[in-house]
């Protein structure tokens, strides 16, 4: 997949790579622009101007919360592992480095966002702040939790 250079890879490129295809209007096949949205797995064939608003809006509150490295989205269906993810840092290899990230369920059936710290936990958790890992729902939340990190 990693065709690119390693910075091609950070929120910003990707999100305006992502605006010029919501911009022509039509849906994509997966496989023809996967390498340029960063896409490293998915299930359905097509990825449909919802699928690129959901991403575009995901990358947008990612950049305003300082999350502008490594970004990458798997795109689920129902029933199967799906997400995108947001890094505060660039990747030097071409995968998602440790450290702060950002989430965001990628499925037709339920959203939800999570947020690692700097310990390398997940939040919102049931062992760290007594919550479901599925409780943050909106971007007011998401703000809140990365606001008490």
């Amino acid at each position: 997949m990693k065709n690119r250079p390693y910075e091609e890879y950070n929120a910003i490129p990707v999100l305006e790579r992502l605006e010029r295809m919501i911009e022509a209007g039509h849906p994509r096949w997966i496989r023809d622009v996967y390498d340029d949205l960063s896409i490293f797995d998915w299930w359905p064939e097509r990825l449909t101007i919802t699928h690129m608003k959901q991403m575009r809006t995901f990358l947008k509150e990612a950049i305003k919360l300082g999350y502008t490295g490594y970004v990458c989205f798997k795109v689920g269906a129902s029933g199967c592992a799906n997400g995108m993810w947001a890094c505060k840092v660039p990747t030097t290899t071409g995968y998602s480095p440790d450290g702060e990230t950002i989430y965001r369920s990628f499925t037709p059936d339920y959203t939800y966002y999570a947020v690692q710290d700097k310990k390398g936990r997940w939040l919102p958790s049931e062992e760290v702040d007594g919550n479901r890992f599925d409780s943050c729902k909106t971007i007011k939340q998401l703000e809140t939790l990365v606001a008490s990190l």
